[in-house]
């Protein structure tokens, strides 16, 4: 499942963040051909996987299939360090409950989890998470054929500039926010039931020392269908 991995924590889980690494690199480098962030080790880390990440690394059978990072707007982060010049001048939002959300993907496969899909169950996973850990708002850079895919799945996504061309491709800065309506959203087109984090490897809370709580809401009734955990976790 989703696991919730501090980056302050990352020494604790050095195993499954040995592997995040070694997917990013696999994914980003090998497979998208981010040249820039090739390594000898085959490892993909930046200066922005500090203590203050979030990492999200959804597992299978002890191995990483996919991967979102979260990253603190009052903290240094891709739009405020790398690419500023997408907002044109303007400012973009930072708050402490106002995360940048980078580095999500899932690999090229067939997998499945409980029969959904691997790419469906990180994105729920994201949404879920956002809830249950109370972070507000994400800010994104992405490609606009991603920001329909948010929109249609139940984010509430704003523009926070024109679109630019990156290295090629169409870029637009935006934020989006969760929603208890996005994850049923999510739910309904999926077909996902239950929780999709694994709350019980890391506490994965970025606001204090407590252990995260699963919300009610993904075991409660949801009209005519009953929400349970998911086989597996």
């Amino acid at each position: 499942m989703l696991a919730t991995i501090l980056g302050a924590d990352a020494l604790r889980h050095d195993e499954l963040m040995e592997k995040v690494w070694q997917f990013r690199h696999r994914q980003f480098v090998e497979r998208l051909g981010w040249e820039a962030c090739r390594r000898p080790d085959g490892r993909e880390i930046d200066q922005f996987d500090g203590d203050q990440a979030i990492h999200l690394p959804l597992v299978i059978d002890g191995e990483v299939v996919g991967y979102s990072r979260l990253l603190p707007t009052l903290q240094p982060h891709l739009l405020s360090d790398v690419y500023p010049h997408l907002m044109d001048g303007a400012e973009w939002p930072r708050a402490t409950r106002i995360f940048e959300w980078t580095r999500c993907i899932a690999e090229a496969s067939d997998k499945t989890i409980g029969g959904v899909p691997i790419s469906n169950i990180l994105m729920t996973g994201v949404i879920e998470y956002c809830l249950v850990a109370g972070i507000e708002t994400l800010v994104v850079e992405t490609h606009p054929k991603l920001v329909n895919l948010l929109v249609t799945t139940g984010w509430n996504v704003m523009p926070l500039a024109a679109p630019s061309v990156l290295e090629g491709a169409l870029i637009v800065p935006i934020t989006a926010k969760p929603s208890m309506a996005g994850l049923l959203r999510h739910h309904e087109l999926y077909g996902i039931t239950g929780s999709v984090l694994d709350l019980d490897y890391a506490h994965g809370n970025p606001f204090g020392p407590s252990a995260l709580s699963r919300l009610a809401f993904v075991e409660e009734q949801h009209g005519n269908v009953q929400y349970e955990r998911m086989a597996g976790e």
